[in-house]
């Protein structure tokens, strides 16, 4: 058996199977890092949103504070318009509802996540969103009342 011949035939074997690895390597990366990425931009929009919701909370409606009678509500359209100012104001898209009676609001946040590495593989700008309700409540000593 002639072994320089086979030894002739396996050069390059080694060259094929680091440079598998260092793709799969490179793939799984790639992978983690816009992973990351994209929880991180939904975690914001979450952020955002809850952001959002507070500033509407502050839209208070005078007419029923004025009034006395012990019910808070938010003037629906300046708390609407002072939410999507918010979520303009953080680059994102939204919306903004105001529901029972003006005690209850809800926002949902959409941003747009670009990931770094995917996109040398087709997948392009995916969309994530957040959302946060409050609730208007009067509290008096920690208590609702």
């Amino acid at each position: 058996m002639n072994w320089r011949v086979l030894r002739h035939d396996e050069r390059g074997s080694v060259s094929v199977w680091a440079v598998l690895i260092v793709a799969a390597f490179t793939l799984v990366v790639g992978i983690s890092v816009d992973l990351v990425g994209q929880v991180a931009a939904k975690q914001r929009a979450g952020d955002v949103a809850a952001q959002a919701a507070r500033v509407a909370g502050q839209q208070a409606d005078t007419n029923t504070l004025m009034a006395g009678s012990g019910k808070i509500t938010v003037d629906p359209q300046q708390a609407r318009r002072a939410a999507l100012d918010y979520i303009a104001g953080a680059d994102m898209t939204g919306t903004a509802t105001i529901e029972a009676g003006g005690t209850q609001l809800v926002i949902i946040t959409t941003a747009i996540y670009r990931p770094v590495f995917l996109t040398s593989v087709g997948i392009g700008p995916l969309a994530v969103t957040g959302t946060s309700t409050a609730r208007l409540v009067r509290a008096q000593n920690g208590t609702e009342r």
